[in-house]
């Protein structure tokens, strides 16, 4: 009987240390985390219908992003007050923009420029072409 719970002491021992083990890591990712940063996504997804454009950003940083102006393409330019942390924002080129590059620059002196990217087509699902 000894051995049995000897056993699982081992394994609980295994348990306790695997999530002391994730919350480190975890607890290791925000502290090193930048006070600014910023992920922009850019889609250009073709579908049945045609062409669909979306620009999604997100705050990565520990702070609040302020005077956020993205640049879709010529003449369209728009923008966002603010952006807090871990929020993310949806920007949609107008219908007659024509699209190449997103610029995007905040009063924290961000300033990223992102090709767009089409996403991986699944047979047999809407919009995958055929």
């Amino acid at each position: 009987m000894n051995c049995i719970y000897m056993h699982r002491a081992v394994i609980f021992a295994g348990i306790v240390a695997a999530v002391a083990a994730v919350a480190g890591y975890i607890v290791y990712q925000q502290i090193n985390r930048p006070p600014f940063a910023l992920e922009v996504d850019a889609i250009k997804d073709t579908t049945d219908i045609g062409i669909q454009y979306r620009i999604r950003m997100t705050n990565v940083g520990t702070q609040q992003l302020t005077g956020i102006i993205v640049e879709l393409g010529a003449n369209d330019i728009q923008e966002k007050s603010f952006l807090n942390p871990g929020q993310s924002y949806y920007f949609y080129p107008d219908p007659e923009t024509q699209v190449s590059k997103v610029r995007v620059k905040t009063n924290e002196g961000i300033m990223i420029e992102s090709d767009y990217r089409s996403p991986t087509k699944v047979l047999g699902l809407p919009g995958a072409g055929r």
